[in-house]
């Protein structure tokens, strides 16, 4: 009984060490689709191969790249191995090209091969089987007609590019890129269509044209001016809350005062005349002005 037992024990233990030392551990052919191929298709057909430490891939045993035979190619062989728990995996990717021009539906094949393995010295086989496929026409042999026009059928639409990352992005550099280029505008003056911008340009251009004698004329119009942009009367008395609200034309500060002085003999004085300085006075002090609201000062 007992030799009986060692007996049994002795054949298991041979048949795992037989199965452990195999050298190749697995094979897997994966084929696309085996049907509906016209001329100029390519055919990717995968290896995938696992083996054991020390054996190694014959590439020689592959076939070579170009024609197989009249009507397939073998366009390319692409071999990725990587280490495996223990052992190699390959990967092998074999990419051919079909040149059949049927008549009809036919099946033709990808030939098989045997790809070789070194192991120790020896050599070790797997066979690649042959894989079939049907190839068809690209157009009806004999052309169908509909209402005697030639029957066909319209093109596939190609699939169109999902853009709206790109059109988002696009969107806000380009609220970005205005804002600046508006806030640039703003900041040098060149906005002069606005109200804003257009108080000082008209007394401007009207005491370009005054002379002396008409004073009352040139201190109106500015005190005009300068009353649109307070938005309400302006006095002398009043200059500090100005300067705080409109901060730039503080460095008109010592001719404003100016002005403000000489409007004030003028209307509530002895009257005296302008003479050609001062009238010289009153435009520059608006061309100043009219360049601070142009951003130019």
């Amino acid at each position: 009984m007992i030799p009986l037992f060692l007996l049994l024990i002795t054949l298991l233990l041979s048949s795992c060490s037989s199965s452990i030392s195999e050298p190749i551990h697995s094979f897997q052919v994966q084929t696309p689709r085996p049907f509906g191929y016209v001329i100029g298709d390519k055919i990717t057909q995968r290896l995938l191969v696992e083996v054991r430490q020390g054996v190694e891939l014959q590439y020689s045993s592959l076939p070579a790249r170009g024609t197989i035979n009249r009507w397939l190619n073998l366009n390319k062989v692409k071999i990725n191995k990587k280490k495996a728990s223990d052992g190699w995996h390959y990967q092998i990717d074999l990419t051919y090209q079909v040149f059949y021009a049927p008549l009809e539906v036919k099946m033709l094949d990808l030939p098989a091969f045997t790809l070789q393995f070194r192991q120790f010295g020896n050599t070790v086989g797997q066979e690649v089987p042959v894989w079939h496929f049907t190839t068809a026409p690209l157009r009806e042999l004999a052309i169908r007609k509909d209402n005697g026009i030639e029957y066909m059928r319209p093109d596939q639409l190609a699939p169109l590019i999902d853009n709206s990352a790109v059109t988002t992005r696009l969107t806000i550099f380009s609220a970005i890129t205005s804002l600046m280029a508006g806030y640039l505008a703003w900041l040098y003056g060149l906005l002069s269509f606005l109200p804003k911008y257009q108080i000082f340009k008209k007394p401007t251009r009207q005491l370009a044209k005054l002379t002396e004698g008409d004073e009352e004329k040139m201190l109106a119009i500015f005190h005009h001016a300068l009353n649109r942009l307070n938005g309400k009367p302006l006095f002398k008395h009043q200059s500090k809350v100005f300067y705080q609200e409109f901060p730039r034309y503080k460095q008109l500060q010592s001719e404003l005062d100016w002005f403000f002085d000489y409007s004030n003999e003028y209307f509530f004085g002895s009257h005296a005349k302008l003479d050609e300085n001062n009238s010289h006075r009153i435009q520059q002090l608006s061309k100043h002005c009219l360049d601070i609201e142009r951003g130019r000062r």
